[in-house]
């Protein structure tokens, strides 16, 4: 696609400036933290190597189409993956052609609708008489344009969003100066698209690439360019200020002149300062171009942007530029057609209409018959649209001096001699040729681009740079990001910020460091979760300023306030001369700041190994020395250090203080209260430590208020001297019983206490465990409590008094009544077996940890019958038990076996059954305790008991196919085990008991569903109950340790006040063969259990 270069004669004074490539700004700043995944390469792809990154970006053929980029240093932003997301910059400019495709992203331009009559441009949009206008889609290409594959460029924030306001620029509008000066119908102001913008609340930065024309010469004292731009704008851009806009102005098109008055707008309202920018056009950083207007006394607030032949989108058209002169032959317009620069053509021009304007007046003065006052206005609207086509058509822009001439037309001065009625006539009629001759010439192509040159160009290159600034700190306020902006410039011209080229070319490799210098004293505000590194040297601006810049502007002195929940680490050598005062988050100076005084308070936090020159910590302000990489170093005072009351020192501490931060003083510290903070890392502590957190050249005067530590049993103690502060560690009053959230744990950490206060030290103690839990932090000890109290033996315990109903159950289910009829027929013999799988979950209740366990297990069984109702048996079986609960760090497997007698009898429709079991346990536990370094992997392996005996009275009665059978069962139940622990100081020994008096009540049910009489007989079987423990205590733990006291733990008791329920199928093959298959299980708030069965029965 080929590029059109606006400005005719101007392409020869720019021809050089798009050869000017990217090599000339290449940087050599060390490589930044790269981000997640890697730096951005231009092909989409990432990778780990900065340079190789920012090469691809300057060998792409978008990013170099011209040197605008380069020249900017935008390749680092890209690197890093800004591209203006998340930013809303506004164009205050001539419209948008919003079909080119470097706007075609979801909605990528919004327009503001203004107060303007109809037949203008509005909500955006280009002025229709004006089709040909490219300079707003020009501009907005520059700031935001997509990145789209296949097309020649992109914007420098190519992911930003665009709100258009559409500004009637009076430039090649006859039409304008009838309706705005003479009629005074409103068309909204430039000026005023800018407070309507701010007013948005959704745009940052409003791009304005326009201006006035002035005279000033660029060096022109202040007092003089005051008096030629005194402009009393009193609370008018008050909403930049309310919403936080930056405000980017082109300096102008003046050849040399000072920037226009628009650009200096804060000289009359010096509040702006902070908002506004001013920008002149450079083609190097060697040459201005020869168009540009120099920043003059805007240089605090200015700088050099690239704007020369820079190409952007634009709407196409073509324009018979030929078929134009051919209308206005040279003979007619013979000035205009010799003019060799654009001054000249332009000077031809106003005379060329003077002389038609001067011929008007005389045929009035002359007057006479043929006198026609209609046709010479046609005739003079018709010379005004002739001259602005042929200078036009030899610049190549239909807007010529449309302007120039409209302007000779309404003059105070000049219409008090035209009338009124004369220049409103003309300017209609010359509006009507010029669109008549236009329509007929131009010819309208859809989306291209071309290559301008002026500050209109130089204006968005700088707000997209600010846009990426933006996106790179989204909390920082304008006023910081300007400072960042400016201050990143290459210098330009005379040393320093001076009067043609301000502060200079800004860098966007500089700015990602931060701030060079700062203009005042800034907020920092930095996001909880995000840090910031500032590694630039940030000075004062006004030592950055010329003389003759500085003599006007020496009171720019730097300085920062933190705030927000964030870290900003500086590292540079900072010599601003403001304060520097903390309030929110951490400040970490790892550099210097040799000249501003600190002060943290409120909620803020200051620390870093660096040098301060002087620091005073108000209430709530914590000094912390160090930083992530070196907790343990040391931050420098130059001059004095105050603590005030409600302060603190945060001081690092690794094992035993063999490493630790401090304070090195270099003047007097002054101690007005405050407390010390120990945070100290675990381990074997000696008590007689020292640690001197503070070392002062002056005097040491005054002390903390008391000193604070983490460690649960230790605490800090302060001695002072003549020029120190020293911080011991000497054992506390609290007991490890006192941090126990639960019984268990406050049992155990009574043992633990005592342990700890024993000072025999035999050959053969173990004190690991004693010595872990004095170098550990509260939340240490409470977190590893549960773990040391080993409540999973009695809760193992518990889990086996419950589980002992599954012998129970299986031997109490023989002999029970099937349709009315006697089971037991006869003296035959019967066997049986029974097999069971499930899984229960217990949750945390009562201070007791939750736990997972599954069951399964078998039994068989024979048994005699005596007589009709009378029978007699004996069951064997095993079963195995598995349990796990994270918050115990422990596991356990009970595998048993078994062993039970029982019997019944019928009386009358009632029946007694009795029996009873014992079951010998082969338990295994695993389980860790754990405190910071100290780690024991305990195992314990021993046998226990269960014993039990069991009555249950039944009574049947049938109704219809149903068999109801209400019943009441006492079971006596005891579980006995030695617990032996192996594995370390934490290893347990003890003994496990839990009795369990059952009282259960319920019912049972049996329905014919099927079958009978001769024929296999299918029922269905149910039962529900509700069990109490009389005795209620649930399992205890009567545990002990090495070389301690004993004391009690409990366990989970699952068997107690708990509803047992269950539903099964029983197929009666034949008189002597059944099989039941069904379901059985627990519910109580704090544990359920869920298990499957199968029975057979065979009777011989």
């Amino acid at each position: 696609m080929g590029f059109s270069f606006k400005g005719g004669l101007l392409a020869a004074a720019a021809g050089v400036a798009i050869m000017v490539g990217t090599t000339a700004v290449a940087q050599t700043a060390p490589a930044p933290t790269a981000p997640t995944g890697g730096f951005y390469m231009a092909n989409g792809t990432r990778t780990t190597n900065y340079q190789t990154a920012i090469a691809s970006w300057r060998a792409d053929s978008q990013f170099a189409v011209d040197y605008s980029k380069g020249f900017l240093g935008l390749e680092h932003a890209y690197a890093m993956g800004l591209s203006g997301r998340g930013q809303t910059v506004g164009v205050n400019d001539a419209g948008v052609y919003v079909d080119h495709p470097l706007f075609g992203s979801a909605g990528k331009v919004t327009g503001l609708r203004t107060e303007a009559v109809a037949g203008y441009g509005n909500d955006g949009m280009i002025n229709p008489r004006r089709r040909w206008e490219g300079h707003g889609t020009h501009v907005s290409g520059t700031i935001a344009g997509d990145r789209v594959a296949g097309q020649p460029m992109f914007g420098n924030a190519f992911n930003a969003k665009l709100y258009a306001a559409t500004a009637n620029f009076s430039a090649g509008d006859f039409l304008w100066y009838k309706d705005a000066i003479i009629d005074g119908k409103i068309v909204a102001t430039q000026n005023q698209n800018i407070v309507d913008l701010a007013n948005t609340g959704q745009v940052r930065i409003i791009n304005n690439s326009w201006g006035s024309g002035n005279s000033l010469p660029f060096n022109a004292s202040l007092p003089t360019v005051l008096a030629s731009f005194n402009r009393n704008y009193g609370d008018f851009y008050k909403p930049v200020l309310d919403k936080d806009v930056l405000v980017v102005f082109s300096a102008g098109n003046g050849y040399g002149v000072h920037a226009g008055i628009d650009a200096a707008a804060p000289l009359n309202d010096p509040r702006l300062r902070s908002n506004w920018l001013s920008v002149a056009n450079y083609s190097s950083f060697t040459a201005a171009d020869p168009s540009t207007s120099f920043c003059g006394q805007t240089a605090t607030w200015c700088v050099a942007g690239p704007g020369s032949r820079v190409i952007s989108s634009v709407p196409a058209y073509t324009m018979d530029r030929a078929g134009i002169l051919a209308l206005y032959p040279r003979a007619n317009y013979a000035s205009l057609y010799s003019a060799t620069t654009v001054s000249a053509l332009e000077t031809a021009s106003v005379n060329q209409f003077l002389g038609v304007l001067n011929a008007y007046l005389n045929a009035r003065q002359t007057g006479g018959p043929t006198y026609n006052e209609d046709a010479w206005r046609r005739e003079v609207a018709r010379q005004a649209a002739a001259i602005t086509l042929v200078s036009g058509a030899r610049l190549g822009d239909p807007d010529g001096f449309t302007s120039r001439l409209a302007g000779l037309l309404v003059s105070t001065g000049n219409m008090a001699i035209l009338t009124p009625a004369f220049s409103s006539a003309v300017l209609q009629y010359a509006n009507d040729e010029l669109q008549r001759v236009l329509n007929q010439y131009i010819k309208y192509t859809g989306a291209g681009y071309a290559a301008y040159t002026g500050t209109s160009m130089a204006a968005p290159n700088i707000s997209g740079f600010a846009a990426l600034l933006m996106e790179n700190f989204p909390e920082y306020s304008t006023a910081l990001i300007s400072d960042i902006l400016v201050s990143s410039s290459k210098d330009l011209d005379t040393p320093g910020v001076d009067l043609r080229s301000g502060w200079g070319a800004p860098q966007m490799d500089v700015a990602l460091r931060g701030p060079t210098a700062l203009r005042d004293t800034r907020d920092v505000t930095v996001a909880v979760g995000t840090v910031d590194i500032w590694s630039n040297n940030i000075g004062d601006a006004r030592d950055r300023y010329s003389a003759e810049v500085k003599a006007n502007f020496g009171n720019d002195i730097g300085g920062l306030v933190k705030k927000g929940g964030g870290q900003l680490i500086l590292t540079g050598a900072n010599d601003y001369s403001g304060p520097t005062r903390v309030e929110g988050g951490l400040l970490t100076v790892n550099g210097s700041l040799l000249r501003s005084s600190a002060t943290v308070g409120g909620v803020g936090m200051i620390g870093g190994t660096g040098a301060l020159a002087s620091l005073t910590a108000e209430s709530g302000g914590v000094v912390s020395p160090g930083d992530g990489v070196n907790p343990f170093g040391t931050l420098t005072v130059a001059g004095n250090l105050n603590f005030k009351p409600g302060s603190f020192l945060w001081i690092r501490s690794n094992v035993n203080g063999a490493a630790y931060s401090r304070l090195n003083v270099g003047g007097t510290t002054k101690i007005d209260g405050g407390q010390v903070i120990l945070k100290a890392d675990n381990g074997e502590w000696n008590l007689r430590t020292q640690m001197n957190i503070i070392n002062s050249t002056g005097a040491v005067t005054g002390t903390f208020s008391g000193a604070q530590s983490d460690l649960a049993f230790l605490a800090p103690v302060l001695t002072y001297s003549t020029n120190g502060v020293v911080l011991t560690v000497r054992r506390n009053d609290v007991t490890v019983a006192s941090l126990g959230r639960t019984d268990n744990q406050q049992s155990v950490g009574g043992a633990l206490d005592v342990m700890i206060n024993n000072t025999a030290t035999g050959t053969n103690r173990d004190l690991s465990l004693e010595n872990a839990l004095l170098d550990a932090s509260v939340p240490a000890v409470q977190g590893a409590l549960s773990g040391l109290t080993g409540e999973v033996h009695a809760t193992l315990g518990g889990l086996a008094v419950s589980d002992a109903r599954v012998i129970r159950d299986a031997m109490s289910e023989r002999g029970r009544s099937q349709g009315g009829a006697a089971t037991y027929v006869g003296n035959g013999v019967s066997v049986w077996g029974s097999g069971v799988f499930g899984n229960g979950r217990g949750s945390a209740h009562d201070g007791l940890a939750g736990f997972r366990n599954e069951a399964s297990g078998y039994l068989v069984g024979a048994e005699k019958a005596l007589a009709n109702d009378v029978h007699v048996g004996v069951a064997l079986g095993e079963t195995r038990s598995e349990l796990r609960s994270p918050r115990l760090r422990s596991t356990g497997r009970v595998t048993s076996e078994q062993i039970g007698v029982y019997g019944g009898a019928g009386v009358g429709d009632f029946q007694i059954r009795v029996g009873g079991s014992w079951a010998s346990a082969d338990v295994r536990t695993d389980r860790t305790a754990q405190l910071n370094a100290f780690t024991n992997a305990l195992v314990g392996d021993y046998d226990g008991d269960v014993w039990q005996a069991y009555g249950e009275v039944a009574w049947s009665r049938a109704v219809g196919g149903t068999m109801f059978e209400p019943y009441a069962a006492y079971s006596h139940v005891e579980y006995d085990a030695d617990v032996v622990e192996t594995g370390g100081d934490a290893a347990l020994s003890g003994n496990v008991k839990q009795k369990a008096d059952l009282l259960t009540a319920g019912f049972r049910t049996r329905t014919v569903l099927a079958g009978g009489e001769g024929r296999p007989r299918l029922s269905a079987v149910t039962h529900l109950a509700y069990t109490h423990d009389l005795n209620g205590d649930g399992p205890v733990f009567d545990a002990a340790f090495a070389d301690g006291p004993r004391f009690l733990i409990d366990g989970a008791n699952p068997g107690d006040d708990v509803i047992s329920g269950g539903l099964g199928f029983n197929i009666q093959a034949t008189e002597r063969t059944a099989i039941e298959l069904g379901y059985t299980g627990l519910y109580k708030d704090e544990y359920r259990d869920n298990r499957i069965y199968g029975r057979f029965s065979v009777k011989f």
